[in-house]
């Protein structure tokens, strides 16, 4: 196969991740582009841009990289970007978008991923300007080689829409029924998944083997399994 056709398909296929869903959302279920691509988008952008990269730079790497052991310091980065997206999706709940059905607030979490599926293609690398740069360069490298690793990443995309609906459906339900558990297990599950990867990239491991690849997406599979029955179950026991 051609090496460009190659590497388009698996960019094609990652945006249509993105674009799928919420095209069915929006022409079957009905779900506002306003709420959609507007105020689910701004979320994810508040929560990362806004939130979750300057709390990276400023703090867990500029503080806690080089004092704490490696288990302590991925527990933390994923508590911080669980934090920064959720704390960011609540703040929406309160001030703009505090009355949403089922098939909205799963449109509003659809967002962030559909968000994520779309642009991260097109970004070099994600970790320019961070402790793990070198590392991921080198992962990035040679997976350039590999007509299956670029494939994983648009599994990894899939995987990814069910933690970010789930987990902002917990903070939702939280929000409307006073019940603080629902936002505590979504803080704690985002922030295992986000704290377990940082973790394989802290030690280094070979993002490149699909063998390690596996192994990691089948934690998140299980993190995505594990917090949707959560939101299921509080959304029909609380609201």
């Amino acid at each position: 196969m051609n090496t460009k056709l190659q590497r388009l398909l698996p960019t094609l296929a990652s945006i249509a991740v993105g674009i799928i869903p919420v095209s069915i959302l929006i022409y079957y279920f009905g779900v506002s582009r306003k709420l959609i691509i507007g105020w689910g988008v701004l979320s994810y952008v508040l929560g990362v841009a806004g939130f979750k990269m300057p709390l990276y730079h400023f703090f867990v790497v500029k503080v806690l990289h080089g004092r704490l052991s490696n288990t302590w310091l991925s527990a933390s980065h994923g508590l911080v970007s669980a934090i920064s997206e959720l704390g960011a999706a609540l703040l929406f709940f309160i001030f703009v978008v505090p009355k949403l059905t089922l098939v909205q607030l799963i449109g509003f979490g659809i967002a962030a991923g559909a968000v994520e599926a779309i642009v991260l293609p097109f970004i070099q690398n994600p970790l320019k300007g961070t402790p793990l740069e070198e590392h991921s360069s080198e992962v990035i490298q040679r997976s350039s080689t590999s007509s299956l690793t670029p494939w994983m990443s648009v599994l990894e995309r899939v995987m990814a829409l069910c933690p970010h609906v789930a987990a902002r459906g917990l903070v939702y339900i939280s929000f409307i029924s006073g019940n603080t558990v629902p936002a505590v297990l979504a803080v704690l599950t985002f922030a295992s998944i986000d704290g377990r990867a940082y973790f394989a990239l802290l030690e280094k491991w070979p993002f490149d083997d699909i063998r390690v690849l596996l192994k990691i997406y089948r934690y998140i599979a299980l993190a995505a399994v594990a917090q949707t029955v959560l939101f299921v179950c509080f959304y029909y026991y609380l609201m």
